[in-house]
């Protein structure tokens, strides 16, 4: 059986922050681990895809780290050039500039599907758990090719693109087989990030009463969330949950949550995730003439 493995690079490095920050990953076992998983041992490697968005001023450690990947055996990097966008901020009133992926979860689908047409691989394992992935594994389960999923957690993993998958890995379950025994260089010896819970109170306290118009878009896109998910994670709410109606994902999403939490329009509680982690998740509050909404 020919493996391949199609990987989104955001993705899999945000969710790897998620799990271990500190982890460092051998690529090479990475994608041994993954190819016997799926094929057992007599399974052959047919590549590794990494696709990612890269800034025209990106530091020379992400190149660096690019550079080195593509250079392994079997791997290819496809990147494409992140663009700049302008967001107003909902609690300042100022304009904020962004960068963000574009073409990149599309060139990740064409690939997917030309390799699957001509032949290239037998299983093909896509390296994250969105759902806009969905139609592309349609037209590869079409031409009659397998497609696995991989994803760190099975908190990370839409259903509607599990049921469509011929299998799951969790890379969790790999780590002792891939994990990179060498230090990492001074210059990647980074300060962690705060976890996404715990980005208002050290990144941006709320500085102030928030338009109610603001609070009444975050609590309706908090119950949208809660009637579709089993319990809404507090950092997959700020991080990865999609809406237009919502600040950008990040700070400013993180701050609105608590604005809302302050509010009394939502509550923390402690939910157990399919992992058995305890994680802190989020649920709205009605409500009663004793709770208003401030503006």
């Amino acid at each position: 059986m020919k493996v391949s493995v199609f990987i989104d690079g955001q993705n899999f490095y945000r969710s790897l922050q998620r799990v271990d920050e500190t982890l460092r990953v051998d690529y090479d076992r990475l994608a041994a681990w993954i190819i016997q998983a799926v094929g057992g041992p007599t399974a052959i490697f047919a590549g590794a895809y990494y696709y990612v968005g890269v800034s025209a001023d990106a530091p020379p450690l992400v190149a660096g780290f690019l550079k080195g990947l593509e250079l392994r055996p079997g791997y290819f990097v496809r990147r494409e050039l992140r663009v700049k966008r302008t967001a107003r901020c909902s609690l300042c009133g100022g304009e904020t500039e962004y960068t963000t992926e574009k073409r990149v979860d599309t060139r990740l689908v064409a690939d997917l599907i030309h390799y699957a047409a001509i032949g290239a691989f037998d299983a093909a394992v896509l390296v994250s758990g969105d759902d806009d992935f969905v139609p592309a594994v349609e037209a590869v389960n079409a031409l009659g090719r397998q497609v696995w999923v991989a994803t760190w957690s099975a908190g990370e993993l839409s259903s509607d693109l599990r049921v469509r998958c011929f299998g799951h890995l969790q890379l969790a379950d790999g780590i002792a087989a891939f994990r990179s025994e060498r230090p990492a260089r001074i210059a990647e010896r980074v300060p962690p990030r705060p976890a996404p819970s715990r980005l208002a109170r050290v990144m941006h306290e709320p500085s102030g009463p928030l338009p109610q118009s603001a609070l009444e878009r975050g609590l309706e896109e908090l119950r949208r969330a809660e009637a579709r998910l089993p319990h809404v994670g507090r950092g997959y709410f700020v991080m990865r949950w999609k809406s237009h109606a919502l600040p950008p994902a990040g700070p400013e999403r993180e701050a609105l949550v608590q604005h809302l939490v302050d509010a009394g329009l939502a509550e923390e509680f402690p939910v157990t995730d399919a992992d058995g982690r305890t994680i802190t998740a989020l649920r709205s509050r009605e409500v009663d003439g004793d709770l208003a909404l401030p503006g």
